[in-house]
């Protein structure tokens, strides 16, 4: 045989050689591919994941088996702590705890520390071509410090969903009807706030004008009026940052101007005294009232709280802006959205990078799509030119069968590892309805983007050690954030008297104020290098 000819012989041996191991990934049988355990908390929602469109093609693209094993909900994160504690019965990963206390940050780090979970840097580096895309993409989130811990180690793959609702999670609904029936106009001021409460109790004696519960976040009414004195983060101990110092609100004169404040309406029964003391259901009951009972409420988005099937109920109650404090404070709480923990991986899982790179392709935003709204073309599909979101905007999606919350197989639910894009979040096509839920949420959620402070804290991120000095510390103090605004907007303790104040002060002080201040302090500094 001739050289030439042996040449190309070897060339093409040589090439199908390599066509054949870059095919042994997706293109392998499946008999011969690695198969990865997950593990994760029943989920109602889906109903075949050997069968599922979502896990399928995953496998397709990954080249992986994906098996999971589904942990009863009841007992998911005992059996997690359990299994991390003894080293036995462990998956490669562990997903579906993005709302669980047991992968959540400063508890994650010790798993860490312990050799129980992988760190994931090195992975990200090496391998994370999405995961380091999407910290590109969107840097206004700062994903990547919300994945950090306080050891500079990163232990999990998020889940982050943001958007104008989800941001802005305390909204003041006032009852449109009422509003239209006595010619008033939305109230932009503190004292135009009081004026209608006047208004709403004159015309309708034996109804109530502004209720609350202190059951469940973003409910109770003094915790949206503060922040026409102060700003008030009730999703941050209500903490303070002014110019990289933290402070705390409910210990500030002007928490002391707003107690006084909400003590007014409440003297002039404009402010239902069961808005400390009925729970949620109680809460929602008084909103649903066929009879038409409630003037102003807050929630964090209409559909929390009124009944969505229902469009006269729907219609009843309008969104409202942040109003403005005597001084011109006008300002909005801040959600900042958590990377939640939503793919962990064991120490037992004997292929860490193919189980990484798994992950990492579902934060591309072709799989982000999938997971969340299911078969391109059969349940969503681009939206068009000309299409119209639901916060007015030119919209990104259209939804043509809706798959989220219900029983499906096209998705997992986004239980995995997932960005909510907010260009599609937010870009979802309207379909002209005024009473649709999510619209309404929208258009409110508008009218709180351009009130957020200055500065803000963010997530603090804490040690194990500075967490455990400070658990209790923090509870305490919340809890007698509320007790204490209860006992002086209803008279039990006196507002204007000076010694009042000031024994309400050094309570704070005996709770341990000043050494929850310096760690949170520290914490932040940490976080701002």
């Amino acid at each position: 045989m001739k050289p030439t000819m042996k040449a190309a012989l070897l060339i093409l041996f040589m090439t199908i050689t390599m066509l054949s191991l870059a095919a042994c990934g997706k293109d392998q049988p499946l008999a011969d591919r690695i198969t990865v355990h997950l593990a994760a908390p029943q989920s109602a929602y889906i109903e075949d994941f050997d069968n599922n469109l979502y896990k399928l093609w995953l496998e397709e693209q990954s080249g992986l088996n994906i098996e999971i094993t589904w942990l009863p909900t009841k007992d998911a994160e005992q059996n997690v702590k359990l299994a991390l504690a003894s080293g036995e019965n462990l998956p490669d990963a562990y997903v579906g705890f993005g709302s669980y206390e047991i992968f959540e940050n400063p508890a994650i780090q010790k798993y860490g520390e312990q050799g129980s979970i992988a760190p994931l840097d090195e992975l990200i580096e090496e391998y994370g071509i999405n995961t380091k895309k999407l910290f590109a993409e969107l840097p206004e989130y700062d994903i990547r410090e919300l994945m950090t811990s306080a050891d500079g180690h990163i232990y999990f793959m998020p889940g982050f969903s943001s958007s104008y609702i989800t941001r802005h999670r305390q909204v003041m609904w006032v009852n449109k009807g009422w509003l239209e029936a006595l010619d008033l106009e939305a109230p932009s001021t503190t004292d135009e706030f009081c004026n209608m409460l006047r208004a709403f109790k004159q015309e309708y004696p034996d109804k109530i004008p502004l209720a609350g519960t202190d059951e469940l976040y973003g409910r109770q009414a003094y915790d949206w009026l503060f922040n026409a004195f102060i700003y008030n983060d009730t999703n941050n101990s209500r903490l303070l940052l002014e110019n990289g110092t933290i402070g705390f609100a409910p210990i500030r004169d002007e928490w002391r101007e707003a107690l006084i404040y909400m003590q007014g309406l409440y003297d002039e029964g404009l402010y239902s005294p069961l808005s400390f003391t009925q729970d949620v259901q109680q809460f929602k009951q008084m909103a649903n009232d066929r009879r038409d009972i409630l003037g102003a409420f807050v929630t964090p988005g209409i559909t929390y709280t009124v009944q969505q099937n229902s469009p006269s109920l729907m219609e009843r109650y309008i969104g409202i802006g942040p109003v403005a404090g005597p001084d011109g404070v006008q300002l909005s709480t801040v959600f900042v959205p958590p990377a939640k923990p939503n793919g962990v991986i064991t120490s037992a899982c004997q292929y860490p990078e193919e189980v990484f790179k798994l992950f990492d392709l579902m934060l591309s935003e072709e799989a982000c799509l999938m997971g969340r709204y299911g078969e391109k073309g059969v349940d969503w599909d681009f939206a068009e030119e000309g299409e119209i979101s639901i916060y007015g905007t030119q919209a990104t999606i259209r939804i043509i069968n809706q798959l989220w919350n219900v029983p499906q197989n096209k998705h997992l639910g986004q239980i995995v590892p997932y960005v909510s894009r907010p260009k599609f979040s937010g870009g979802v096509t309207w379909d002209g309805s005024t009473t649709d839920g999510e619209y309404i949420n929208a258009q409110a959620a508008l009218l709180y983007k351009d009130y957020e402070p200055e500065e803000l804290i963010g997530a603090l991120v804490y040690t194990p050690e500075e967490d455990a000095k400070i658990q209790k510390i923090r509870t305490d103090m919340e809890e007698h954030v509320k007790q204490t605004a209860a006992e002086f907007i209803t008279g039990e303790r006196d507002i204007l008297d000076d010694g009042e104040w000031q024994k309400y002060l050094q309570e704070f002080e005996d709770l341990g104020l000043v050494k929850f201040l310096e760690t949170a302090q520290t914490a932040y500094d940490r976080q701002s290098k």
